[in-house]
């Protein structure tokens, strides 16, 4: 499992949330330098989970999720490493009034423990971020789901025009698929969730979709046409299809693995 909060990343699975709660996913994309992976990993778990676990126990953050990038198309801005960060304050994933030495400060100190400066100089040795993005979660099946091995992010991009067509197709004929796919055991959870920040005119993509899982095997048998002929009044699998590529564009599609989490499920 991994991602690095925001301290960082994403699920992207926003568990822990109330119902009608607004939750909001600050996304953090690294590349780690080469030779550096073991070591990165290592001091996130040790140090980043410890500042994230006062961080959620405090309320201040609904999750955090440390993910490892197993395969992508991007190559332009290539990144290795996500981390995705939950929360129901928006304010504080633009612009956190409280600084991460602070936090780290909190919730690490002692004679024995590394200081903020030389954790701070490792994490610039090992690392360096992309890019950060906001992101608006706006469907899902269910919040209280455990935390899944994988997750397939799915890059959307609407058609010009077709936004709330795009929307009401996700929620309307991709939700139901996505209940039987679970029911068949392809997948564990899902979500829509919608790019608030940074705006560009051009950009690559608006939405992503989650699809969470624990076997790699659904990627060879997603089960889409068979679950979806479990659907009542179903229309034809092909047409639907079709509709769908009518609204919208998928961009392209990452692989990440779970690496570390910190949520209520975990805090004791």
């Amino acid at each position: 499992m991994l991602a690095m909060i925001l301290l960082l990343l994403m699920p992207i699975q926003s568990h822990s949330q109330t119902p009608g709660q607004q939750v909001y996913i600050g996304v953090t994309f690294y590349k780690v330098n080469p030779g550096k992976s073991e070591a990165y990993t290592n001091l996130v778990r040790s140090h980043a989970h410890r500042v994230v676990e006062q961080s959620v126990r405090n309320g201040d953050l609904l999750g955090w999720y440390f993910y490892q990038v197993l395969m992508s198309p991007e190559m332009e801005n290539k990144y290795d490493y996500v981390v995705v960060t939950v929360s129901s304050k928006f304010n504080d994933l633009v612009d956190n009034p409280v600084s991460m030495k602070d936090r780290y400060a909190k919730a690490i100190s002692g004679a024995r423990e590394m200081n903020w400066e030389s954790y701070n100089s490792k994490l610039l040795e090992f690392r360096s971020i992309v890019k950060y993005e906001v992101y608006a979660h706006r469907a899902g099946i269910d919040p209280k789901t455990p935390v899944s091995k994988y997750v397939q992010i799915d890059y959307m991009k609407p058609l010009p025009g077709k936004t709330a067509e795009y929307i009401k197709t996700e929620r309307e004929i991709f939700y139901p698929i996505h209940q039987e796919r679970i029911k068949l055991g392809a997948l564990t959870d899902w979500g829509l969730y919608e790019k608030i920040l940074p705006f560009t005119a051009n950009s690559e993509n608006d939405f992503v979709t989650a699809n969470f899982f624990e076997n790699l095997k659904s990627l060879l048998d997603p089960k889409y046409e068979e679950a979806f002929n479990y659907i009542p009044n179903n229309s034809n699998y092909i047409i639907m299809s079709e509709r769908v590529d009518q609204v919208r564009k998928m961009v392209r599609s990452d692989i990440w693995k779970l690496i570390d989490h910190v949520d209520q499920s975990t805090i004791k």
